[in-house]
């Protein structure tokens, strides 16, 4: 089956360590770490 040729070195995303469940607090905290910036593309915006 060629989807299971190169399966080997296909690179893998890593499962989540921990679930946010104070989404308030998360916030607050990435403020206190330093500036949360947001980047949108014209072609997001645009969409």
């Amino acid at each position: 089956m060629p989807f299971k040729i190169n399966a080997a070195r296909r690179h893998r995303i890593p499962k989540q360590q921990s679930r946010v469940t104070n989404w308030a607090e998360y916030d607050a905290a990435l403020r206190q770490r330093g500036s949360l910036t947001v980047w949108f593309t014209a072609e997001a915006i645009a969409a």
